[in-house]
């Protein structure tokens, strides 16, 4: 099943099929960049794969010419929204897909916001990831289905406190040195936990620390 490790380097460039319009793909996984690549053959018959797992080198093959479809695996640019955010605005038109583990409702949102045209994830059906990949190919756009936001909350769908809460644990501080900064206590500092975890969609504590470090805290350089 697996790809020879020097099919697909981790870094540098894999091309495949012939030189029309091409697909570019940020994955750094050679079994992913596999599949990837047939589904996508499958889908929209493009005849030329361009694969890389570094944000800097995309960047560079959309600066010298746009692609037909642009796909961009999260984990592989280690949940890097701000540089997802600057690789899209070098070619703002071209079609874009984040690719995810598994669907989150709010890297979903994130994703949108920093300029992509679908998020789809790695454990829909095949049906499902090629309809999306169709989609965005056809010019629409592809996120799964989310429930309406309250407008009192933050983008993230977190409260004020919540959202400072969360700001903390990005820093690495205990439940104790959270409540004592904030001024409330250890217990509302854990019910505020668990409610992070439920409404952003992380999975434990790390994930959701890695959510606020990437692209909830304020970013003047975006």
């Amino acid at each position: 099943m697996c790809a020879p490790p020097d099919s697909f380097p981790r870094n540098g460039v894999t091309v495949s099929g012939d030189e029309a319009g091409f697909v570019l793909l940020v994955e750094e996984k050679p079994i992913c960049r596999l599949a990837i690549t047939q589904v996508v053959g499958e889908t929209v018959r493009l005849g030329r794969v361009r694969a890389t797992s570094d944000l800097a080198e995309a960047a560079e093959i959309l600066g010298e010419r746009a692609p037909a479809l642009l796909l961009v695996d999260l984990f592989s640019i280690n949940y890097d929204f701000k540089g997802l955010r600057r690789l899209l605005a070098v070619a703002p038109q071209t079609p874009a897909v984040v690719i995810d583990d598994r669907v989150n409702p709010a890297f979903s949102q994130i994703a949108q916001d920093a300029g992509a045209h679908g998020y789809i994830s790695k454990d829909f059906n095949l049906n499902q990831f090629k309809h999306a990949l169709a989609a965005v190919y056809g010019g629409g756009s592809y996120f799964p289905a989310r429930a309406p936001r309250r407008a009192s909350r933050t983008g993230s769908g977190l409260s004020p406190r919540q959202m400072d809460v969360l700001k903390q644990m990005a820093v690495g501080r205990r439940n104790r040195e959270i409540a004592d900064l904030l001024g409330i206590t250890p217990g509302t500092v854990k019910l505020h936990i668990h409610a992070i975890l439920r409404l952003t969609g992380a999975r434990n504590r790390t994930e959701a620390a890695l959510l606020a470090g990437r692209f909830l805290a304020p970013t003047p350089d975006v």
